[in-house]
């Protein structure tokens, strides 16, 4: 296929539900040191880097030897493997057809990566579709470390591991880490390797150590024939029957739809076969893409939670809270979301939630104002999904945060008995809203004051606790001793509009008040404001805020977190950490942002659904695309705030895809009704 780089800028992604994962780039060349065929997680979410790839040497019976793998080193790629791929498919599993230069139907090899839905085992495929036997040499690279960090160079010449073999299973030890790999054909032999200064070159840009030795302590040699296929397992542990554990996997995604011109789709000739895969289009269907899109969305379900984001992200409770919504449309997803709201209440302090739980449950914190406020309002709307029982209990937690918020002074903010608005003081030196970055410990957006979605979110809570209150035929609501009656949570709530209304000043919304001034930032914060359910504005106000969100904010790919016209604005996330973290709120396109989005064009367009449907295409369109044509397995963190269209910060994000995947059900009801 050419240049290195003359393939998509996303990733394929697997995950299991146990937060595991599989990860790489379209042409199998690792950028990242996150990327890997397996990194296995345990139920707090500790990820370990366990397999980071094979290297793959095919010797054909024509006489004509290649590899399938690529590497980099420093100033070389090598072997340059990618120039054997005739094609790649990255959903519904990540798919590779190489052959011989140039290519030819005597040699078809289709590598298919799949893993295991609860165990942390990944399984590679090697078929020969073509017409000629050929002999495969693996050699397994392992890597037996935590996934952020690097094995350093050196590190195998005196490391204490161990391993054996036993014709088709081979077994590696290193201090407390094991992993094991079986071979369905040929035999597993000793041939201890190291792979020296082995260099991700994404980890550079980012500003990490990036270069690292990957340890082959054997080899796996297998003759296949036409029609065969060479199966490898790799697992954490011993599994058996291995082969079951391989059927297990294959299972998993037997319902989903193949894209077009996939190998496995194709019934005729080899010569047949390469000529209709390299004419094939456009990947998938709309239906199609629709079920790739669910198992997008349900690959961040894991441990009875929702992963933030892949690969180093854990569980976030914001992003939890903001993506659970999606649940309601997938099997099982209410009683899901249920026993996630559950885990969060059981887990509140003082009303407020762990806006992290970190991997391994290190890194637990209670930093976010927002969290709770979205947890309420959640828990709120599943109320009638729960039984009496629960939702005593759910609505305590929900009283918990609302009386918290009212009445705790040590709390880093505090409700204003003037307007009845969330103030956050200046003085704790925290990012307590979305736009959390820090650099040397101190914000890069500290949103000081009275931030503008942060209140429009704790008057939707009062307004749905009233709602709530008023059905359960309950005149108070009580908390830790604490007593506050209907009558002044009524009263709170018509101060609080009243308040919020002072944002907007005819022409823009001020993204927050701080010492009495209001703040009149660009940002799309007021956006997620004007979408919650109990509105504020008139729908005249909200159409003024949604056209100057269009024309500044609004791209193909999501919501700027800073309008270009703002002298703070960053265009391009990139850099080390503080690079980063100085742009990371500073104009980056957010995805998420869309839904909110979305949710205002359903308010301002009611009475036209031919208009709003309009609307809503056009927001999804360019994400959608990508899908359809079979670019991209997941949806990405961000992009750059100027130009974007190269995929930036996590390659796979739960809000991301939520947003996506919730405005197509909102496009399914329109379509509905007309």
């Amino acid at each position: 296929m050419g240049n290195a780089y003359d393939f998509s800028p996303y990733e394929w992604i697997l995950t299991n539900s146990r937060g595991g994962y599989a990860l790489g780039s379209a042409n199998l060349l690792n950028r990242r040191k996150y990327h890997g065929l397996l990194i296995a997680s345990d139920t707090h979410f500790k990820r370990t880097h366990l397999v980071s790839s094979v290297e793959e040497e095919v010797r054909a019976e024509n006489g004509k030897t290649f590899f399938l793998d690529s590497n980099n080193y420093p100033n070389v790629v090598y072997p340059q493997g990618y120039n054997h791929l005739v094609k790649y498919f990255l959903r519904p599993f990540p798919a590779f057809l190489y052959s011989s230069l140039p290519f030819s139907s005597e040699v078809l090899i289709l590598k298919v990566i799949q893993l295991h839905p609860t165990s942390n085992c990944c399984v590679l495929k090697y078929q020969n579709l073509g017409r000629l036997p050929w002999r495969i040499i693996l050699r397994p690279k392992f890597t037996l470390r935590d996934h952020h960090t690097v094995r350093q160079p050196g590190y195998w010449d005196s490391a204490p591991y161990t391993f054996e073999v036993d014709t088709q299973v081979g077994k590696l030890r290193n201090e407390e880490i094991e992993v094991s790999v079986f071979s369905s054909m040929g035999k597993v032999e000793p041939e201890p390797l190291v792979y020296r200064n082995v260099v991700y070159p994404t980890e550079i840009l980012r500003g990490y150590e990036a270069v690292e030795d990957l340890l082959v302590p054997f080899k796996i040699t297998a003759e296949v024939n036409p029609g065969e296929e060479a199966v490898l397992v790799f697992g954490e542990k011993e599994e058996s029957p291995w082969l079951t554990v391989a059927s297990e996997a294959e299972k998993r995604y037997e319902n989903y739809p193949l894209p077009s011109g996939h190998p496995l789709t194709f019934k005729g000739s080899p010569q047949e076969m390469l000529f209709h895969i390299t004419k094939a289009e456009k990947a998938l269907g709309y239906r199609q893409y629709r079920e790739i899109l669910n198992l997008a969305m349900s690959e961040f379900i894991a441990n009875d939670n929702l992963v933030a984001g892949f690969p180093w992200f854990s569980v976030w409770a914001r992003d939890t809270m903001i993506s659970l919504e999606a649940l309601k449309y997938m099997e099982g997803g209410t009683n899901l979301a249920s026993r996630i709201l559950k885990k969060y209440g059981e887990s509140m302090k003082e009303g407020l939630l762990p806006n992290t739980l970190g991997e391994g449950q290190r890194g637990i914190n209670y930093d976010a104002v927002d969290a709770p406020l979205w947890f309420g309002i959640r828990v709120l709307e599943l109320c009638d999904e729960f039984t009496n029982t629960e939702k005593s209990e759910m609505l305590g937690y929900v009283w918990q945060v609302i009386v918290n918020y009212l009445t705790n002074e040590s709390l880093p903010f505090h409700i204003d008995a003037k307007d009845g608005l969330i103030t956050i003081h200046t003085a704790t030196g925290q990012a307590l809203t979305w736009m959390d970055a820090k650099v040397y410990d101190e914000p890069v957006t500290p949103r000081y004051g009275k931030p503008i979605e942060i209140n429009a979110l704790w008057y939707n809570l009062v307004r749905f606790c009233l709602a709530v209150a008023r059905k359960e035929k309950m005149d108070r609501i009580t908390s830790n001793g604490e007593v506050i009656s209907l009558w002044e949570l009524r009263n709170l709530a018509r101060k609080a509009k009243k308040s919020l209304k002072t944002f907007f000043d005819g022409n823009l919304f001020a993204d927050r008040i701080e010492d009495g001034e209001m703040v009149m930032e660009k940002r799309p914060n007021y956006v997620i404001a004007l979408s919650l359910p109990f509105d504020i504005f008139s729908k005249e106000e909200m159409a003024v805020g949604y056209n100057a969100a269009r024309k500044e904010l609004l791209t193909p790919y999501g919501l700027r977190s800073l309008s270009p016209r703002e002298v703070a604005f960053r265009g391009i996330y990139m850099g080390n950490q503080r690079m980063r973290d100085l742009a990371y709120h500073q104009g980056t396109v957010w995805v998420w942002l869309l839904l909110p989005m979305a949710r205002v064009a359903a308010k301002i367009y009611s009475r036209d659904r031919n208009k709003l449907l309009k609307e809503l295409k056009d927001l999804v369109s360019r994400l959608r695309d990508l899908f359809v044509q079979g670019e991209t397995a997941s949806l990405p963190e961000i992009y750059d705030g100027e130009n974007p269209g190269l995929p930036k910060g996590a390659p796979a994000q739960c809000w991301s895809v939520s947003a996506i995947f919730l405005i197509e059900k909102m496009i399914d009801h329109i379509k509905e009704k007309i």
